[in-house]
């Protein structure tokens, strides 16, 4: 997402473009520097999502169910979306050890569980095997 702002340079107005993704441009004396912000990286990789975990709880919400892992490395990643299918499964893979597949799943975008017709694309659990 950018930003556009414009800055007043000698008389003429010039448009600053600045991005919210943590990339700020610096134009200092004629020279263009480039410098990322560490917050957005680390963003970036909270919200990646694991391939292998053990399966600590599994919760139905309104729209999707919601899973807690814990990776080979001991990070805990929390409410992670998945199927109603994955969660109908719960005795199956609780406290057991799993490998994930994702895929994109339409789930409703309306203000309350009652349906309002309108749908949004979400990446969830939509397969998940023991591993022994």
């Amino acid at each position: 997402m950018l930003a556009q702002h414009q800055k007043v340079i000698k008389g003429k107005k010039i448009p600053l473009y600045l991005s919210v993704l943590g990339l700020s441009i610096s134009v200092v004396s004629g020279g263009i520097s480039f410098f990322t912000n560490p917050a957005s990286i680390q963003a970036r990789e909270v919200g990646a999502k694991p391939t292998i975990g053990t399966v600590k709880s599994m919760t139905n919400g309104d729209i999707m169910c919601y899973v807690k892992l814990v990776d080979n490395k001991g990070n805990v990643y929390k409410n992670i979306g998945a199927s109603f299918e994955i969660c109908a499964k719960e005795k199956t893979f609780l406290n057991k050890k799993v490998r994930l597949s994702y895929g994109k799943v339409s789930v409703s975008n309306c203000q309350s569980a009652e349906p309002c017709g309108k749908s949004r694309l979400e990446t969830l659990i939509t397969k998940m095997q023991l591993i022994r």
